[in-house]
């Protein structure tokens, strides 16, 4: 017999499945709203489809509910309580859903100036933002100047983000964004690293990533601003 999609992802994700649904039952019945939310994202973050999270972690936490209910194990106010924790869940993670899939049609590039070798911080950002539902192009460091322009033309993104780790090379910076604005005067740009010029960041579309973790709400903000004048 062929098993069926929904088997199959209960095969693949059955050690992090049975961690979550006994993480999230627990926290459900104990009122810990923080931890259920918490576990919920993991669940989304490790790519869990939002039917497989619904039917196999928050569905068996509240029959875990209900059934201790009707045995007199959990009190009316602590049944209502599991029940209110689920609805909010239900809605955030509705909305992480929905926000993952509008990334999905954004473009983001990521590179570095001429000179720039330094890619751990543009692999960890590219990282970051394929998880969070970002299509993403990595096209590495040391990108030449003359060549910015063609490859910004060529995958049209919405933003295109620097790493930023060698002083010297930060005056190649201004240039560079000139180039995006030539061939996509909409698009964004984040500068991310520790030479990150703080001056740059008074240009229209041009906001600072000072930590990997902010790249996605910064991707965000300038996927939704008001277009450039």
């Amino acid at each position: 017999m062929i098993p069926s999609e929904r088997d199959a992802a209960q095969g693949r994700w059955k050690p992090v499945l049975d961690a979550l649904r006994r993480g999230y039952a627990d926290a459900v019945l104990s009122g810990a709203e923080a931890e259920a939310e918490r576990l919920i994202g993991e669940a989304i973050e490790a790519g869990m489809s939002e039917a497989l999270i619904c039917d196999e972690i928050i569905a068996p936490a509240m029959r875990a509910v209900g059934e201790q209910w009707a045995l007199g194990l959990l009190s009316v106010a602590d049944e209502h309580l599991a029940t209110e924790i689920s609805i909010r869940v239900l809605a955030l993670q509705r909305e992480a859903f929905r926000a993952s899939r509008r990334r999905g049609s954004r473009r983001v590039v990521l590179t570095a100036v001429e000179g720039e070798r330094h890619a751990i911080g543009l692999n960890m950002a590219s990282s970051v933002l394929l998880h969070a539902g970002y299509d993403v192009r990595l096209l590495g460091p040391d990108l030449p100047l003359a060549e910015l322009g063609s490859a910004v033309e060529r995958h049209t993104p919405a933003v295109v983000g620097f790493s930023a780790t060698v002083p010297a090379l930060t005056s190649l910076l201004p240039e560079a964004i000139e180039e995006i604005r030539a061939v996509a005067p909409r698009a964004g740009v984040i500068i991310g690293g520790a030479a990150a010029p703080e001056a740059l960041a008074t240009q229209p579309g041009v906001v600072l990533c000072r930590h990997v973790g902010d790249a996605v709400e910064l991707t965000d903000a300038l996927v939704h601003r008001a277009p450039l004048n």
